[in-house]
């Protein structure tokens, strides 16, 4: 066995696994071990002392411009514009005979859009009444829906990109959306930030669990290098 090719067998061995690792511990464990640190507090404190603190700067800071702003990013995440684009990229996915990796975005970003209304109705934490928001809303306040179905997307486009060369490119915007999303929730005074900090936290654990267990990138860094860079055997 030359050496060289044993080396190199070892090092890809150590990288995928160093991945696989690096995305079940940021992308999974570390969320939802978040998400329930959040949980706790909210039923047993009412969320994060600063909460209110953090709200009352933002109202503070108040500008017209924001405010048109914090409307249009509030609009743009909804569940209208969000279930529409998961629709279309799913539709996009099976036209281009990418079927499995349609159905495992559905099951990732639909997942989560169901998963947000589960959460909701079990915490039924009441809104924020700091001030009369702009874009008033009356249902339950966590986690943050908007923020949940963004960081979703987010997390599914991602994982979606990784198989390509330009997704460097396109990796930044995707988070920064969901980012501006759940900052406009919160200047809008209708989300704590706790809510919004456990949509996101929520969405990544729910979207990377389920990239884990059917995407085929994440089954691929699982096997063993041997069953990667060997060539088919003839039958």
């Amino acid at each position: 066995m030359p050496l060289d090719w044993s080396w190199k067998k070892v090092h890809n061995g150590l990288s995928r696994r160093r991945k696989l690792l690096a995305v079940v511990l940021g992308g999974f464990v570390l969320p939802w071990a978040g998400f329930v640190l959040l949980a706790q507090k909210v039923r047993l404190a009412g969320g994060f002392a600063h909460d209110k603190t953090v709200l009352a700067f933002l109202r503070q800071s108040a500008t017209p411009g924001q405010d048109k702003l914090a409307v249009a990013l509030t609009d743009l995440g909804d569940s209208g514009p969000m279930i529409t684009l998961g629709v279309l990229v799913a539709l996009s996915l099976t036209l281009r005979r990418h079927r499995r990796q349609a159905v495992v975005f559905t099951a990732a970003v639909g997942g989560s859009m169901v998963l947000t209304q589960v959460l909701k109705a079990l915490f039924a934490r009441p809104r924020p009444d700091l001030w009369v928001s702009i874009k008033p809303v009356h249902t339950f306040s966590f986690p943050s829906g908007h923020a949940m179905d963004t960081a979703a997307l987010a997390t599914a486009g991602i994982f979606l990109l990784w198989q390509f060369r330009a997704r460097w490119l396109a990796w930044p915007w995707l988070p920064l959306f969901a980012l501006g999303v759940g900052w406009s929730r919160m200047y809008l005074g209708v989300h704590y930030p706790s809510d919004v900090l456990a949509g996101w936290l929520s969405a990544t654990g729910w979207v990377t669990g389920v990239y884990l267990l059917f995407a085929p990138v994440f089954q691929e860094l699982s096997q063993a290098p041997e069953a990667v860079n060997e060539p088919p055997r003839a039958v």
